[in-house]
């Protein structure tokens, strides 16, 4: 196309579309985005939700605990018919001895006796060196500044007493730590309890 070709072109155009595109052009505005609004709620109402129900979870399961203590210790007849029975020795280890012919002391040395039975029935036992050693309710601080004194390799079960030396009724693979006066430090799972003689 030659310069006069041009000329004559633009000479054509209408004056419409001249003033047409001098003017500023109008952008199309996009509709609101609401719903990216309403995942982002969503997902915050999600997480809330777990976390009280994790919570919640973890407080019933206390509580749950909580009021099976309490029904264990307020009804000793109704443990003694759910616990297995303890070993004939160990119960009358654990049962006090009554020196004078008292009627009341001897009915208490025998409610005694029955809840000795309970306790022993439903703790975890491991046995060194021919000693049976049950689990303290005690919170201990120990540290362990020298090496085990050896490690749990036989287990019984829960219900059943260790019969032989480093067995225990909870499991085998702890260390464990004869710290004297009748006592038996075995680390369970990072933390440390303590195991007494009756």
């Amino acid at each position: 196309m030659t310069e006069r070709e041009l000329f004559e072109a633009i000479g054509h155009v209408d004056d419409d579309l001249i003033l047409a595109a001098d003017a500023p052009l109008k952008k199309r505005r996009k509709p609101p985005v609401y719903w990216r609004q309403l995942v982002s709620v969503a997902a915050c109402a999600c997480i809330f939700l777990g976390g009280v129900a994790v919570w919640q979870s973890d407080g019933f399961r206390k509580a749950n605990m909580t009021s099976e203590a309490a029904a264990f210790a307020d009804a000793p007849e109704e443990a003694a018919e759910i616990a297995p029975a303890p070993d004939v020795p160990m119960l009358s280890a654990a049962a006090p001895q009554s020196d004078n012919g008292d009627a009341a002391a001897k009915e208490g040395a025998a409610k005694d006796s029955a809840e000795s039975s309970i306790a022993l029935g439903l703790a975890r036992c491991v046995q060194i060196d021919g000693v049976r050693y049950f689990e303290s309710p005690k919170l201990i601080d120990f540290i362990a500044n020298r090496d085990p004194d050896g490690v749990i390799s036989d287990s019984v079960d829960r219900d059943a007493f260790p019969e032989t030396d480093r067995c225990s009724n909870f499991g085998t693979g702890y260390s464990y730590w004869v710290t004297g006066d009748n006592a038996v430090v075995v680390e369970i799972d990072g933390e440390y309890c303590e195991f007494e003689a009756n």
